[in-house]
Order: structure tokens, then sequence, then C-alpha cells
């Protein structure tokens, strides 16, 4: 008979000599008695018990009774299968049959006085079979998974303390040096070795938390974590924490619980806040007793006592410290790597591959340096989608060799009738590549081109320093953009985005484009958690906020205030990964500045946006009408330019700049429908003179006091 039939057959006894009754959630119209029989006292019954108080006293009688037996009971199986015996005791049982009988706790004198808790017996050579299996699957860490297999073990040498978290411990290195993998694969182990109940490892990114707001959202997922069967609870970015949450997590470490400010009652496993105070049980507070508490970051420790204090860390028992990736260890990720692409592809694919060292090589050199491991596992998660693409293609691969290899510094794959690229994505020098490109085939802005260059030297400078050892000179990358309508603001803007993931400089490189209607709520506590998920979803590129000067309005403005308060917070927060660009005209953004304290330092970059002149506009016009289909006749282009010189220098705001141009372009595309209904025969493709309309529709702008250039970075550098 397995344990769990055992422990079934047991309970199920309990419960037929207490109630003598079916359990609530059965059959409730059954009419069919169970008569008490097990021993002397209940076959003087002459009927069932009936009552709830009958079957408390019936209940307290029988435990007495057989404390000893389950206790015997429960040693016999630990020793047979090593399962926890508290899985059997009093509390256990009480909890059954208040949850199967609808039944309130067995009365207080039949439980045994509270002791210290204490960990369940574990051998020396659990954690040692730990330490093996994570050292096989994290590379190049071996006294980390020694610190850290130690600081698991601590609680079941040391004895734990009642109320108290099993561990305090704090996990640091840089991205993608195996931490979380670590953890989660520790935790794996010692659940097969049955040292912990389940293997799963909690995670709680405190960066999603941003204001008092999210209160009940933190304190939902908190109590799942606290809460569940695993013991393992991860803590992440906790440097950008909400302060009220850091502290309720630094109540967890310190005094094993946090009261909460409001009570709850738990609906279906969810915590809502309990309004009327008439519930017989709620929740006023959470306990983090028997459970790791685990902090992971990529900065010291010391950043760590900033976050929760001295206190905090006089309570961190352990450290463990995970380093940068040597060469040997990145070669040991690529060799595993491959080796597990050559076995998805035989499994899977059912195509035997080999991946040859060049193809290793190329990987070694191009994987994101900043992103470690994860970089690595990301490019062969890459070649195999790639393999799976060409084997969905390929009808017959029987005998059809599949050979991998590098040619031009990009690796393929090939057969007898197919080959495909293995990278899914550009490398860096192809995609700087493909950016000057584009740069150089946007008309105009020579001094905005230059600027974007100008970063790629300063980052690779910085690289080659921070690579020998020696102190980096970070800049501010966040920036202004001013200038009219159509001048090329986002245009350039998507191009930094791509530029700078290129060079290294962000980790993601994709462009996110809002206003205020993004950012700003229109309720009472709603904007914050807007904006941090607006700039969540930026982190790794480029914000870019147009019209950033509407998100303030004036003093009164405090949904506004509060957008630009979480902006700037989040700015610093994530400086290494986030550009974020304000654009707008020059008078606008002047007082825009002003709104905050902190927006001037952290803007220094400002770059100005000219309006084309007519010779640019015309070539602007050019590439439009080629991008549709069409030429634009020599013959016009001289008085093409003298309209949009004209134009402009009446009012290229209200012009519109780069819009002009392709208004005039696509207005000259109907009107040459018209002369071809009247002339089939004439080119289709041309657009004459007779095709444009040449009228001035733009009026003088109101005189204003515009800023200068100069008068905007006067403000900043005084600011």
């Amino acid at each position: 008979m397995s344990d769990n039939d055992r422990r079934r057959e047991e309970k199920e006894r309990l419960w037929n000599e207490v109630l003598g009754r079916k359990r609530a959630y059965e059959n409730e119209d059954s009419t069919e008695d169970i008569v008490l029989s097990v021993d002397e006292h209940a076959k003087k019954s002459s009927e069932t018990i009936k009552s709830a108080s009958d079957a408390m006293d019936e209940l307290n009688r029988i435990l007495k009774k057989q404390q000893k037996d389950l206790e015997a009971l429960s040693k016999e199986m630990n020793k047979e299968s090593r399962i926890d015996p508290t899985l059997m005791d009093v509390d256990q049982l009480e909890k059954d049959l208040q949850n199967d009988f609808g039944m309130q706790k067995v009365a207080a004198e039949t439980k045994q006085e509270e002791k210290p808790v204490q960990a369940k017996a574990a051998d020396a050579s659990d954690f040692e079979y730990a330490e093996n299996a994570v050292n096989q699957a994290v590379a190049g860490q071996s006294e980390a998974v020694r610190q850290l297999i130690t600081a698991l073990r601590r609680p079941y040498v040391m004895g734990e303390q009642a109320g108290k978290p099993k561990n305090v411990i704090i996990v640091t290195g840089p991205q993608g040096s195996g931490r979380h993998e670590a953890i989660a694969k520790a935790a794996r182990a010692l659940y097969e070795k049955q040292v912990l109940f389940s293997d799963v490892v909690y995670t709680i990114d405190m960066s999603r938390y941003t204001s008092g707001s999210q209160e009940q959202i933190f304190l939902q997922d908190l109590y799942e974590a606290i809460s569940g069967k695993g013991s393992v609870i991860c803590f992440e970015h906790f440097e950008n924490g909400f302060p009220a949450f850091l502290r309720m997590v630094n109540s967890l470490a310190v005094d094993g619980k946090t009261v909460l400010n409001k009570r709850y009652v738990l609906t279906k496993g969810v915590m809502v806040e309990n309004q009327t105070g008439l519930v017989k049980e709620s929740v006023d507070s959470l306990s983090s007793e028997g459970k790791y508490l685990v902090f992971v970051t990529t900065q010291k420790p010391s950043k760590v006592q900033d976050a929760f204090g001295a206190s905090f860390m006089y309570h961190v028992l352990d450290t463990v410290t995970f380093e940068k990736l040597d060469d040997a260890s990145i070669r040991m990720i690529i060799d595993r790597q491959s080796k597990a692409l050559e076995e998805k592809a035989l499994n899977n694919l059912k195509r035997k591959i080999e991946v040859p060292q060049e193809v290793k090589d190329w990987v070694a050199v191009h994987y994101d340096k900043t992103q470690g491991s994860d970089a690595i596992n990301s490019i062969f998660y890459d070649f195999y989608v790639s393999l799976s693409e060409m084997a969905l293609k390929e009808k017959n691969t029987d005998n059809d060799p599949l050979t991998l290899y590098v040619s031009e510094d990009v690796p393929y794959a090939k057969c007898e009738h197919m080959e495909v690229r293995l990278s899914r994505s550009k490398n860096s020098e192809e995609e700087i590549a493909a950016v000057n490109a584009e740069l150089d085939q946007i008309v105009g802005l020579d001094m905005v081109k230059n600027y974007i260059r100008s970063l790629q030297s300063h980052i690779a400078v910085q690289e080659k320093r921070r690579e020998q050892g020696m102190k980096t000179a970070e800049v501010s990358k966040h920036m202004i953009f001013t200038g009219n309508p159509g001048t090329g603001k986002t245009t350039i803007a998507r191009l930094i985005s791509r530029y700078m993931k290129a060079i290294g400089a962000l980790s993601q490189g994709q462009l996110v484009e809002v206003t205020r209607a993004d950012l700003v709520a229109q309720y009472v506590g709603q904007t914050a958690p807007l904006t941090m998920s607006v700039i969540k979803s930026a982190i790794g590129g480029v914000l870019f906020i147009d019209e950033a000067y509407s998100l303030y309005r004036g003093k009164d403005d405090s949904f506004g205030l509060e957008a630009i308060d979480t902006l700037v917070k989040a700015m610093e927060d994530n400086r290494e990964d986030l550009i974020v660009i304000l654009a707008g005209y020059k008078k606008e953004m002047a007082g825009f500045l002003e709104a905050n304290s902190g927006l001037k330092s952290r803007f220094p970059n400002l770059i100005n946006f000219p309006d084309y002149t007519g010779n640019e506009l015309m070539k602007i016009a050019c590439i439009q009408a080629k991008s549709k289909g069409y030429a634009i006749d020599e013959d016009v282009l001289g008085d093409l330019e003298k309209y949009f010189d004209e134009v402009q220098s009446i009012n290229a705001a209200e012009a519109g700049n780069g819009r002009l141009a392709r208004n005039v372009v696509e207005d000259a595309i109907l009107r040459q429908s018209e002369r071809l209904v009247k002339d089939p025969s004439a080119d289709m493709s041309r657009l004459m003179k007779e095709d444009f309309d040449f009228t001035v529709k733009v009026k003088a702008p109101e005189k204003n006091e515009s800023p200068t250039l100069e008068d905007m970075l006067k403000s900043l550098q005084n600011g």
C-alpha cells in the first residue's frame, strides 16, 4: 500500500469514527446513516452524532486517545519515504476536517504547545547532489553555487526560528551570469530529494509597483507567493521599489511578518479589502515563516542596505556573488548550447547536424556582452527557429545532408535544395551600416547626423576603458528635439533607437512614440501607473514624447505634474537602458523645462531641427515621387524650388516642411490623372509642369517672442 493510500485510509477512518456522515461537499440528498462503530464508546451511542458541539466533543476525545498512534504512524512513514511528518499531524487534520465538514477548529486544549520550528532532517548528501546539479547547468560559477547551496542548507544546520523566514539571502552579479538559473536548478534538485516540498520559485519584481494606488495588486502578488507551496521567494529591482512596499518586504525579512494597514478577506484566493468589519476571519498580516527570501540584484550589497537599512543587513546571513563570465565559461556555455541544438534538431526536426567550430567562434564574437549567457541562449534559439523554417519548407529530407557554416561574417545552414540564414537579426556591424545608409538618404540635417555618429565613438571608447578596468564617463543620452512639424524629428528618433541598439548603448532598440493622452489618466491615482507602464514598454529603447510641453498645463495640473515626476524618477532608475526624447516647439519646450527642477539637468542634449530650404524640399519631393513610381520632369525643378522657398519664408510651421513636399507631389499625381484622361498617349510616369499648382496658400504667423536656440542653451546651463 502506498504512503498516500495509508494516509487517506487513516483520515477516512477518523472521519467516519468522529462524524459518521458524508463530507460537506458530497451529495446532501443521501439519507443513509453511518453508525459509529470503531470503539466501545461509539458502540454505546444509539444514533449518529448530529449536532456540531457533540461532534467536537467526540473529536477531542478521539484525538487525545490516538495522538500517540498518529505520531508513530508518521515516523514509520517518514522512515520509508521521507514524507514530512507534519502532513499527518493534528493541525493538518484539523484543517482537513474544517474544510471537509465546515466545522470550527478543534478546541485549544487539544493542541500541543507551540515550539520553535525545526527544519526537517536532511542529509549533507542531498545538498551535495544539488550543488552538482547546479554546476552542471550553470557554467563558470562554482564558488557562487557553493555559496548558494550553503545558504539553502543553513536552516537545516542551525535550525529555524519560530515565526521567521528560513533564511534571508542576497544574490548579486551581472546580467546573464546565471543567477536565476542557479536558484531554479537548486530548488529543483532539493525538491527531487524531498528537502523542499515544491520546486516553484516565486519572483516579485518590485519595480512593477510604482505608487500607493497599486497596494492591493502588490499585496495580492505577495500573498500568492507567501501562501504558495514553493519555499523560495525572489525579490528583484527592489532598488526602484515604492518605499511603502519596501517597508513591508523589510518587515518580512526582519520580523518575519508584515502588518497590513487594512483588513482583507479571501474570496476564491483573492484578497479583497474588508469594508464591513463583520467577517469572522480576515487577513491583517502576512508571514514569511518557512520561506527563503532571496534578494537578486546587479548592484553591490551596499545598494541593498541603501534600500532596506542596516537592520535588514543584520538579518542577511548569506551573500552569494556571481562573477562576470570569463572566456572559458563562455566557451563552455556555447558548447552546451551547441550540443542541445544538435539534439533538438535530431529529435524534433529529424535532421542530423553538427555545429562547427567556426559557428561557435561567430557566437563568441557576436553575442551581447552586457547580457551574458542570456544573449548566447537567444542566438541559439534563433538558430533553431531558422532550422525549423527550413524543415517546414523541405518536403524530402532523406539523404540530404545539412551543413552549418559562416560566410562574410553571417552564419548559414544549407542543404542540396535550400540555404537559410541562421541569425534572424542583423549583427551590430550590419545594422550600423544600414542606419548610416538611411542617414545618408535623409536630405539636410547635417548637424543632427554628425551628432548621432559622434555617439558611436564615445561609446566605443568607454567600452574599451571598461574592458581595461578603468573608470567610465557615462554621459546622459536623453535629448530634446525642437523644431517645426515635418522637420524629421520622428524619423531621426527611430534611427537613433536602432543606432543605439547596434552600438550597444541600448538592449532592445524599439521606439515608443507617445503624447500626453498616453501618459496622463483621467482619475486620481491612475496617472503614475499609466505613465510607468508606458515607460516599461520603452525600457531598452527610446521613449519619444511628441509635444511634450502639453504635459505641463500650469501649477494646477496635478495629473500632468504627476506624470512628469514619474518620468523623472524612471529616467534615473533606468538611465543605462532608456533614452527619453522630448519633442516640440522651442518656446513651449522652454516653459516645460521649468515644470520640474530635475528636467533641465537630465536633458543636456538639445538638438534643433531647422526648417528645410527650398532646394532641400525640392530634393525631398523628387524622392517622394520616386517612391510612388513617378519622376518629376527636369523643367519643373527650378519652379518647384522657388515655390518652396517662398512658402517657407512666409510660414514654414504652417506649411509643414517635409509634409509640404509630400502634399505637393500627391496633388500633382491627382492633377496628372485629369491630364491623362484627355491625353491617353502621354507618359504615365512623368509629372509635368502643368500637373503642379504653385499657388501660395499659407499666411504669415502672428508675431511672438519665441526664444532662440541660444536662449534655450543658456536656460539649460543656468538651471
